[in-house]
């Protein structure tokens, strides 16, 4: 699944206009990424408020250091990985508050049903087994499978965001799929991360 090159030249040019000061097409670079980094978070913190706050969060830094951040040639993975460790960071910050001991904590990330959308009927009694599947998976695994499927980006990008190298990724990668090919639900899956996305309309 690509990334939509037309996509990522939009970005890129409102970027270059927010550099400059210009407002609106910050503006426009939130709505087309904050209920994307949104769901993210929700899945990092299990939390939807504290979800929304560490998005709008990072806008706010963002549009501050702008101007040392730069020319950005991948706007969507930028803000990712930098919402990324954001969270990760709050996560370890509570983890410091709460049980005093360091080490940087792993997200895990949960499947819903109803987020492996689905509008046929064939597929709806599996709806279930997907989610229990996707959850079965270790935590590096399902992030993997999240950013690729549910997030369109490439393999590259993930492993910029996952702070992890190409390799890793695809290793990542081909393990949670043969479980799903093992199951017989690979298909299914590739049929249902396509209808989210769709429900979702072109980000």
């Amino acid at each position: 699944m690509g990334i939509n090159p037309l996509h990522t030249d939009q970005l890129q040019h409102w970027w270059l206009l927010a550099l400059e000061g210009d407002t609106r097409a910050f503006h426009s670079i939130h709505g087309e990424l904050f209920r994307g980094l949104y769901d993210y978070a929700v899945k990092l913190l299990q939390d939807g408020q504290l979800a929304d706050d560490a998005v709008q969060e990072l806008f706010v830094k963002v549009w501050v250091k702008r101007g040392v951040i730069g020319p950005l040639q991948k706007v969507k993975p930028y803000f990712f990985t930098a919402l990324r460790r954001q969270v990760l960071n709050q996560l370890r910050n509570r983890r410091l508050r709460e049980m005093r001991i360091g080490g940087l904590p792993r997200p895990d990330i949960d499947f819903s049903p109803e987020e492996v959308f689905v509008r046929n009927e064939e597929y709806l009694s599996l709806q279930a087994k997907i989610a229990d599947l996707l959850n079965e998976l270790p935590k590096r695994q399902k992030e993997v499978i999240y950013l690729h499927y549910f997030e369109e980006m490439d393999y590259t990008q993930i492993a910029e965001v996952m702070r992890i190298n190409y390799q890793s990724v695809l290793n990542l990668t081909q393990k949670a799929l043969r479980k799903l090919r093992s199951a017989g639900l690979l298909s299914i899956l590739l049929s249902l991360s396509a209808l989210y996305l769709s429900s979702q309309g072109v980000r």
